[in-house]
């Protein structure tokens, strides 16, 4: 075996399942080292697309080793480096190998490298070779983004972060991969605060049938969100698992699904498999788009000294134009529309996805500090701006932005940037964001109805209005309690509004994000369900009822299943407990429906939900 090693040894597929079956420790060590000195890897490239523009957005580097050879496993190289203590002269060899080849390639976007954080802390780390990789192939450090890869425990987070300052310093940003699956992912992400972060695999594998891992996801991305990082969510690899992280909010996706890794990737992938429409908004109530304002943009690379000029700018001082318009003579063209007189914050922007804020007072006092503009002046801006503010999408409903804002922690509140499909359009502000949830609200309450505070018969007939002008899919489902009459003549009406509180509570929590839930009156209420799971929704509303009201009963009527009463002739009988009967319609566009036909349809679907036993619906379906 080991006169074999020279002309590099190659292995079967099956073989090289085994490394340790077929070469021992210093042969491996042997053939690691020729790896590394003939610098014999190979980068393969995985697409990461962003479905909101439905276009890829860049592409993670992978590095694999020599064919039919225990190495082409990067698990197995990586291994054997560590033990044999040539981690670090991997580490760069992969970086190398991985922006040559992206480079010779074309490829378009950003570039995502892997780096192992136990290389990170090694003692004779080499500042800067990352940097000379790139300027010899040519490559902006602006597109690139280092994946902080957690697969060994890290102890000291503070060198960790250290480290990823020392990256963005030199215009890098940074991602920390598979969050979910390392030893400290949430603490790293707290304290480190990075541009993306990866959701790990585990959690999106089979996400469209698991409403737990849905939540999961969920929750990662609306806190990403309120922190200011973006999320790529990893191993979708199924039409039903983008579709569902697609309408979680997602805002990069990365999967066999989409494409797998190759040597020489698509450029473009196609458009049926991208395409998803993003669930608008189904309440009546209004989003961040109606806070915009303007916001002057600047991309991440001006100069200090330029956005010193556009903060002095006075609506009254003619004289500076010519200075303004000399120092915004070497931006890019695109860099927003100026706002004309005094402004209090400037968003910094790469290739117009918003970055961070300068905020005017801040950056006032460090050029304000003794020799302050001879030191910074030819700096890049992205030294000086802050990466704690809130960024969101100008669909996000109002009440999620106050969220955001009331999670976020010590980021700058007084404005947020608004985006629309990732790039920035604008800001809004607190005051303004205060204003109008308040106005909201006192319209919401003057229409709500008394009892449950859920929005009564002229917000039903507004939202239903609004779906059927936007020619939205939607089932209905119309809920009326039977028995109810009984069981309020006899335990009385305290109890039965106690009734009414409950179910309005489970429909509540049987709604998705996207649903509307009304009170018509009573004991009747209305949902309209644009999640996709209705059936299941309905199916867990019905059995949570069942179970729940049997203990409004009093022991005696629990034994006996219901109460004896009489009934609107005056003879008594035996009433059993109270049950829900829904009655479902499913709305199509495509079928022309008007309210009244609307009207129609529900009543049909309650008269015959009715008809049936105990907790049970009745569909009216007329889309096939």
């Amino acid at each position: 075996m080991k006169q074999l090693l020279p002309q590099m040894a190659t292995f079967p597929p099956e073989a090289a399942q085994s490394r340790d079956a077929v070469l021992g420790e210093s042969e491996m060590a042997q053939l690691l080292d020729r790896i590394l000195r003939e610098e014999q890897l190979t980068a393969v490239f995985h697409p990461i697309v962003c479905p909101g523009r439905q276009e890829i957005y860049g592409y993670e580097g992978l590095i694999r080793g020599p064919a039919n050879t225990p190495f082409h496993n990067p698990m197995f190289l990586f291994e054997t480096a560590t033990r044999q203590q040539r981690l670090l002269e991997l580490d760069f060899l992969c970086r190398k190998t991985v922006i040559r080849r992206f480079a010779r390639l074309g490829l378009p976007g950003k570039l995502f490298i892997n780096v192992s954080p136990v290389s990170l802390l090694y003692e004779d780390f080499v500042n800067g070779r990352t940097l000379q990789y790139l300027e010899a192939e040519g490559l902006n450090p602006g597109r690139v983004v280092i994946e902080i890869t957690e697969t060994h425990q890290i102890d000291d987070i503070h060198l960790m972060q250290t480290a990823l300052l020392h990256y963005r310093s030199m215009g890098f940003m940074v991602a920390l991969d598979d969050l979910g699956a390392g030893y400290s992912g949430l603490t790293l992400w707290s304290q480190m605060n990075p541009d993306f972060v990866k959701i790990d695999r585990h959690f999106v594998q089979g996400i469209d049938e698991d409403r737990a891992k849905r939540q999961f996801v969920k929750s990662i991305i609306e806190i990403a969100q309120s922190l200011g990082c973006r999320t790529v969510t990893e191993g979708v690899e199924t039409r039903a698992e983008y579709e569902a992280v697609c309408a979680l909010g997602a805002n990069l996706v990365q999967g066999y699904y989409l494409e797998r890794p190759h040597a020489v990737p698509p450029v473009v992938i196609a458009p049926e498999r991208l395409a998803f429409e993003a669930p608008r908004p189904m309440q009546f109530k209004a989003t961040a788009e109606c806070l915009l304002q303007p916001l002057m943009q600047v991309p991440d690379d001006t100069l200090v000294e330029a956005v010193d000029e556009l903060f002095r700018r006075r609506k009254s001082d003619a004289k500076s134009e010519d200075a303004i318009d000399a120092a915004l003579a070497d931006m890019d063209e695109g860099v927003g529309e100026l706002i004309r007189g005094h402004v209090s914050s400037i968003a910094v922007v790469r290739d117009g996805e918003p970055l961070g804020l300068v905020l005017r007072d801040e950056f006032m006092n460090v050029l304000a500090s003794r020799y302050g503009r001879e030191l910074h002046g030819r700096k890049p801006i992205s030294k000086f701006m802050t990466r704690r503010v809130l960024i969101v999408d100008k669909a996000t409903p109002l009440e999620k932005v106050s969220k955001y804002l009331t999670n976020a922690v010590d980021h700058y509140m007084d404005e947020f940037i608004i985006t629309d499909q990732g790039k920035c359009v604008g800001r809004g502000t607190l005051i303004d964001l205060l204003r109008r949830i308040t106005d909201q609200q006192i319209y919401t309450a003057r229409y709500a109805n008394p009892l449950t505070l859920l929005p009564g018969n002229v917000l039903i007939h507004k939202q239903l209005d609004q779906l059927l002008e936007e020619g939205a899919s939607f089932v209905a489902a119309y809920c009326d309690v039977d028995h109810f009459k009984p069981f309020n003549d006899v335990y009385g009406y305290a109890l039965g509004d106690d009734i009414i509180r409950c179910l309005a509570g489970l429909l509540e929590d049987s709604a998705g994000e996207d649903d509307f839930v009304g009170h018509v009156g009573g004991d009747d209420f209305i949902v309209l369900f644009k999640s996709a799971d209705w059936r299941e929704r309905c199916r867990r509303l019905l059995e949570q009822f069942e179970e729940r009201i049997p203990l409004f009963y009093n022991p005696r009527d629990r034994e006996n299943g219901g109460i004896e009463t009489e009934d609107r002739f005056g003879i008594k009988r035996h009433f059993p407990f109270m049950a829900l009967s829904l009655g479902l319609v499913r709305v199509d566009p495509a079928q022309g429906w008007t309210k009244e036909r609307f009207a129609e349809k529900v009543a049909e679907a309650k008269r015959q939900a009715k008809k049936l036993e105990g907790n049970a619906s009745y569909l009216v379906d007329e889309a096939g």
